[in-house]
């Protein structure tokens, strides 16, 4: 009868762990739930960004590619535009050329043929006078 009592409290120790680690499997299996549920949550708030930065990175590589368009298109008309102001350049540098080397030639020119002509005129008033002709 002693061991039937040592062995009634062994049984009722054993029952008592029993009980203990079953709470512990539920309170296990509860957390081990709620850990899944929150992994659960986690993951489709990874999928909802990813797609977001997918959405994010489409949005702007064409964002680039608009604004690449948009600088070429600038640059063709900022290079037509200096091209034509480089054709005007061309013409004013002509023109001031004619007006300034041209009009300084011909002024020169007639301001020699002037000054050729008082000296040789002066020559001429010269010699007739020399020769006695007033």
């Amino acid at each position: 009868m002693a061991e039937c009592k040592i062995n009634a409290n062994e049984i009722k120790g054993l029952k008592e762990r029993v009980s203990v680690l079953e709470e512990y499997r539920e309170k296990d299996k509860s957390q081990i739930h709620q850990l899944d549920t929150s992994l659960q949550v986690f993951i489709n708030e990874m999928k909802n960004i990813s797609d977001e930065l997918k959405t994010i990175v489409s949005n702007f590589k064409e964002a680039i590619i608009r604004s690449t368009n948009a600088q070429e298109k600038e640059l063709i008309s900022l290079k037509e535009k200096v091209m034509e102001i480089e054709k005007k350049v061309e013409k004013l540098d002509a023109k001031i050329e004619q007006e300034t080397v041209v009009a300084n030639s011909e002024k020169w020119k007639k301001v020699t043929s002037y000054i050729l002509t008082a000296v040789i005129g002066a020559i001429i008033a010269f010699v007739l006078a020399a020769i006695g002709i007033k």
